[in-house]
């Protein structure tokens, strides 16, 4: 069994603010293998790293995102509402976040909001497209990211494809299990049909990490990274 790639969601979400340029930072120095964070446009365009649609819960700010420019997102603190040592934490243009990750973490780019052909090509500009792919749970963008941009890697979710014979008929690349679907058939199923395996779980029990570590799961998309590293190596040493 091979060492899983870790993915460290929303950045190191519990130890900084999520989608930032410190959660980023504290990432890497986790030693996170690739950071998987949101996308969504402002009223005039502009790509930032945002997961809600709202700036309330995350920023000191209130209102929906889609209806904020630029200019006004750019003035939020995304920082003290997680704790004050990241108070002026800035909300992450798109651009900028892909040069902060280049040559340093490997990127997930979940789209929230917005064009697909956007943000392929801004991780192509950069040299990232080979290593990067996308998500989004809104159907209307997978599929047109499936037609518009078919080199930017997709992902897909068991729960929501429900077999391996049709995510490899979206033309997914990445299939994503999660804790009550996570069957070994369809994992080894996945692996055959040259999908790429992955488990999400925001939690930190040990025997759903070592689950997905026995059945062999190539990518965790987790919040936990030194509990899990703690379970792998129980095994694997």
């Amino acid at each position: 069994m091979k060492r899983a790639v870790i993915v460290s969601h929303r950045g190191a979400c519990l130890v900084a603010p999520e989608n930032t340029f410190a959660s980023l930072e504290k990432a890497i120095d986790l030693g996170a293998d690739v950071v998987e964070f949101d996308v969504r446009p402002s009223s005039d365009g502009i790509f930032y790293v945002m997961h809600d649609a709202t700036v309330d819960r995350t920023t000191n700010g209130s209102g929906r995102f889609a209806e904020m420019t630029s200019a006004e997102i750019d003035q939020l603190d995304a920082g003290s509402w997680f704790g004050s040592e990241f108070a002026g934490e800035r909300v992450p243009r798109l651009d900028a976040f892909l040069d902060a990750c280049k040559g340093r973490i490997g990127t997930y780019v979940e789209i929230k909001e917005g064009d697909p052909a956007e943000v392929r090509d801004m991780l192509a500009a950069r040299g990232m497209l080979e290593h990067a792919w996308t998500f989004s749970f809104d159907q209307s963008i997978l599929a047109e990211a499936r037609a518009k941009v078919p080199d930017l890697r997709r992902m897909v979710l068991f729960g929501h494809v429900g077999s391996v014979e049709r995510a490899v008929a979206q033309g997914a690349s990445i299939l994503e299990f999660h804790e009550d679907c996570l069957i070994a058939d369809s994992v080894e199923e996945a692996r055959e049909a040259g999908l790429t395996t992955q488990m999400f779980y925001a939690g930190q029990d040990r025997s759903v990490f070592e689950q997905a570590v026995r059945l062999g799961i190539e990518q965790m998309n987790i919040d936990h990274i030194e509990i899990f590293r703690e379970v792998q190596k129980c095994i694997l040493e």
